[in-house]
Parts: structure tokens; sequence; C-alpha cells
């Protein structure tokens, strides 16, 4: 029976894993900020990989991230500065859909210049 067990678990932390999506060598083509500070950074590509499936068909070009967590401003200081030099970047995904009620884009884990 614990041998199904972790199996089972293992598989699941497994397809979770593995359920990241990215975007590379792409430029910003907009950062959106709501009211309740939000942001979204959308890009010129769609995201690949895997990304989760809680994303939402009109948003496979973006990424987001909520500015009331640590390192947040951060981002979107990132992103703006990407935005406005054009220059291109690659970004990953958390893999789940945690800024937008849990079911529109993915969150942001990273991103670099390249």
């Amino acid at each position: 029976m614990k041998k199904i067990l972790i199996s089972i678990l293992c598989m699941l932390t497994f397809s979770q894993v593995h359920a990241i999506g990215h975007v590379s060598n792409a430029k910003v083509t907009s950062v959106r900020v709501d009211h309740n500070g939000r942001v979204m950074v959308i890009f010129d590509k769609q995201i690949s990989g895997t990304p989760p499936s809680c994303v939402h068909e009109g948003y496979k070009n973006a990424f987001a991230v909520d500015t009331k967590n640590p390192g947040a401003n951060a981002v979107l200081s990132w992103a703006l500065t990407a935005k406005s030099t054009g220059e291109k970047v690659s970004v990953y995904g958390l893999g789940v859909c945690g800024v937008y009620g849990g079911n529109v884009v993915e969150s942001w884990n990273y991103g670099v210049f390249l």
C-alpha cells in the first residue's frame, strides 16, 4: 500500500514540476497595471513549454505578478525596462495561476534579458 501511495505522490509531483510555461527570445509588447497592484506582462510570442491548464485562452502570451508580494516591484521595473528598450527577454512561470483569481494567467517566476 505504501508503494502505491508513494508512486501516486511521485507522479503528481512530477507532473506539477513540468507544468511550467516559458517564453524565449521575446519582446514585451505591453505591461498592464491594475488598481489593486496586479501586473500582467504581455509578450509578442505565446508561452511555450507546458503552461498550466488554468491559463485562459486569451492570456497565453502573458505572465502575472502581484506587487503586494516581495520582489514584485522589481519585476514591474524589469518589465517596463524591457518594454521601453525593446530588448529581447526570456521569462519562466511558476506553473500556477495565483494572481488573477487562479484561472487566468500563469504567475511569474523569473526573467532574463538576452
